[in-house]
């Protein structure tokens, strides 16, 4: 996944330049990327990311919270159908 993150980041580098240079040709507004901006943006990323993986990290905590109550509930329901099998003999 590492790469993946690499080549998105070095993409929206890329693109925001590239926006940039189209805006000159225009006649636009043209902003100033400094490195600052990017460090912010990777900042904000990892950020976002540690958020999420929080998240995802909760919502498995509480699925599996889940699967452990009904593997509970299906060793009760197998020891009440031995229990009641034993009584109806």
């Amino acid at each position: 996944h590492r790469e993946a993150v690499i080549n998105a980041f070095v993409y929206v580098h890329q693109t925001l330049h590239q926006a940039n240079e189209r805006l000159a040709k225009r006649g636009g507004r043209v902003m100033a990327i400094t490195p600052r901006h990017y460090l912010d943006f990777i900042n904000h990323y990892v950020k976002l990311f540690n958020e999420k993986r929080s998240d995802l990290e909760e919502q498995q905590l509480h699925l599996n919270v889940g699967l452990q109550k009904i593997h509970e509930t299906v060793d009760q329901v197998e020891e009440l159908q031995k229990s009641l099998s034993l009584k109806s003999q």
